[in-house]
């Protein structure tokens, strides 16, 4: 017997090497206003009575809790990076612990803390955190959906002011909803409510503004520390009526069931899957790689989902690159490099730690680097090169010490570089790439200011007098060569979640989370994730100029080839501006197929095609519209072609 248990015990710690995630259970806590997700997931997940609810249509599981539990929303609390950063600024000024403490749970453990006020308590500290199973559980299902349209979108609710009663609704998208079995089963009666699917909820605890404490612990004023729905209302994203659930929650177009109990549900539809999906991959794989000392609920492959969720939303939904060259002079390659932000808000967006930077390589005919901006340590993660402090904004790059970084560097109350949060006093450099219509007009620019350098640029934000590109060009300029010599050009964006410099900062610092996130940083993969990339060539051979047809006659075009078409019409799409293009399908009767295409589309040219095929069915022979629609932030514009299918 003893033989068998030690070879069980064997087995155990092999397999634990072997397989190093096994995901903790959904707690099934409640208290007076909160309920578990585990409880949730009764119900909301894929199971009997009804085997058929919360799978779409290939099968594949969609419920809420399987694809929000390997999130950042679902392990806010237990988020090690930020356990060490506040630990840091409790340190660091303890005279406000209980202030910073209670702030920071506010939006990362607001179960935990939400019932705690409730029950009388002024503050709650992370110590209770640690001890409460509600709290751990994150931004979870009863929170967000139990905050009420009260002054939702105004600085009241800003920082973490939502509102939470203790009154048992549930927030729903759909209307006339089913409300015995929630209400038997866990107490909550569901509600239709239009606000669930409103930036102004996410709004709430996305829109953090800190104060400042200068170097004797006295509170002088107050900061903005991340803005991105400030940002979203300073563009053309609400005028589109896109949301930050409309890429974060997106939606699909077909029935799901929402619930396994009771059977007789109907489906319901569009329904969002709750992926909550930003840029964070480097705090995502740390989860997942120390997930059983954390405690995480996810598995190793629903984390492998979520960052590939992630990355696809960083490489295909957040920049696009345009570079071309010439040889002004004989010695002389100039490139020009446009960056276009295609989100919602700035980008990088959120926490100051984030950025994003230009890496340009230029080869000679033999292969050999003669010009490199934005290389990289590949151990540490850091740039190579860079300034002392921070580096500047540049609209001209002329030495290859100089790199384009899109970041928000703070500064303290004495004009100095600070990683403290509660130091920061204003924004010493804020150049990361505002969203297409953003102007310094807005009446939320005071709280979304671009500082620096890029303030003054003339190719930031800026085509001519006009404001709200969206776009930064910065021109690379690179002497020694020769027009007789082909080059080629690779222009890559690069994104990092931490800076090396933001963790420096906070390594310097002795507490137990400190220690502990600094093994799991020590043990981590810092090299930064691309996002886009670009390469053209210069030389003899042909030089890389802009297409001639980036430019069109007229605002707008649609021409259509081939037209009569079987079985596929390919699109091309010619815009004079940047703006928000929209091509869909339409009858000759009016009635709208299908949607081709909703996104930013740069000045020149968007090809899609189009196979006669819609979401639900192929289309029938016969006669067609494409309308295309163009917005920019002064103009709307509008283009139909008509094509024919022919079977």
């Amino acid at each position: 017997m003893f033989m068998i248990n030690r070879w069980i015990l064997v087995f155990a710690l092999l397999s634990s090497l072997i397989y190093p995630l096994s995901s903790q259970e959904l707690t099934t806590a409640t208290s007076t206003i909160f309920s578990g997700s585990g409880n949730c997931a009764t119900c909301h997940a894929p199971g009997s009575p009804n085997t058929a609810a919360l799978v779409d249509s290939k099968g594949r599981d969609v419920s809420p809790v399987t694809l929000w539990r390997s999130t950042m929303m679902a392990n806010a609390a237990r988020d090690p990076l930020w356990r060490a950063k506040v630990s840091v600024e409790t340190k660091l000024t303890p005279s406000l612990k209980a202030f910073i403490e209670d702030k920071c749970t506010t939006c990362h453990a607001p179960m935990g803390r939400t019932q705690a006020i409730a029950d009388g308590a002024d503050y709650y500290s992370i110590a209770e955190m640690e001890q409460s199973p509600l709290a751990l559980d994150g931004v979870s299902c009863t929170v967000c959906h139990q905050i009420k349209d009260v002054n939702l979108g105004t600085p009241e609710s800003f920082s973490g002011h939502y509102v939470i009663e203790n009154d048992r609704l549930i927030y729903g998208p759909y209307a006339n909803p089913v409300t015995g079995p929630m209400q038997n089963s866990v107490n909550y009666t569901p509600v239709h409510s239009v606000h669930i699917k409103s930036s102004e909820l996410c709004a709430t605890c996305h829109t953090l503004f800190t104060p400042t404490v200068d170097e004797n612990g006295n509170v002088v004023g107050e900061i903005a520390e991340q803005t991105p729905y400030l940002e979203w209302k300073n563009s053309t994203y609400p005028q589109q009526n896109i949301e930050c659930q409309t890429c974060h929650v997106p939606e699909i177009n077909e029935g799901i069931v929402i619930s396994n109990r009771p059977v007789s549900l109907s489906a319901r539809t569009p329904f969002g899957l709750h992926y909550f999906v930003g840029g964070n991959v480097f705090m995502l794989k740390m989860l997942k790689a120390h997930g059983n000392e954390l405690g995480v609920t996810a598995t190793a492959t629903q984390f492998d989902s979520t960052i590939a969720r992630t990355l696809r939303l960083l490489q295909n939904e957040t920049v696009r690159l345009n570079a071309t060259a010439d040889f002004p002079t004989d010695d002389t390659l100039r490139i020009r490099v446009a960056v276009q932000n295609l989100s919602g808000h700035k980008f990088p967006t959120g926490y100051p730690s984030r950025r994003a930077w230009l890496h340009v390589v230029v080869t000679n005919a033999n292969g050999t680097v003669i010009f490199e901006s934005g290389a990289w340590d590949p151990e540490s993660g850091e740039i190579r090169n860079l300034d002392d402090g921070y580096e500047p904004h540049y609209d001209r790059i002329t030495d290859s010490a100089q790199v384009q970084i899109y970041e928000a560097i703070m500064g303290n109350t004495a004009g100095d570089v600070t990683y403290t949060l509660l130091r920061g006093a204003t924004y010493l450099k804020d150049n990361r790439l505002p969203p297409l219509g953003f102007t310094t007009t807005h009446i939320s620019y005071d709280s979304t200011q671009i500082y620096g350098r890029a303030a003054e640029d003339p190719n930031f934000n800026r085509n001519g007098d006009q404001e709200g590109t969206g776009i930064d060009t910065v021109t690379y300029i690179i002497g020694n060569v020769s027009a007789n010599t082909d080059y080629q050009i690779t222009v890559e964006m690069v994104y990092q979640t931490a800076m090396p410099r933001f963790i420096a900062d906070l390594l310097q610092h002795d507490t137990p989370e400190v220690t502990r996130f600094s093994g799991y940083y020590q043990a981590a993969d810092k090299t930064p994730i691309p996002v886009a990339s670009i390469t053209v060539g210069a030389g003899p051979t042909g030089i890389d100029h802009p297409d001639p047809a980036v430019v069109a006659e007229t605002p707008l075009l649609v021409q259509a080839y081939p037209n009569p078409f079987n079985p596929q019409v390919n699109l091309r799409i010619q815009a004079r501006e940047t703006g928000w293009l929209t091509v869909t399908i339409y009858t000759v009767q009016g009635q709208k197929l299908h949607t081709l295409y909703s996104g930013i589309a740069p000045a020149g040219t968007t090809t899609l095609q189009w196979d006669g095929k819609t979401a639900a069915h192929t289309v029938a022979s016969g006669m067609y519209y494409v309308v295309a629609t163009l917005k920019t932030p002064h103009q709307q514009y509008q283009s139909v072609k008509r094509i024919l299918l022919v079977k």
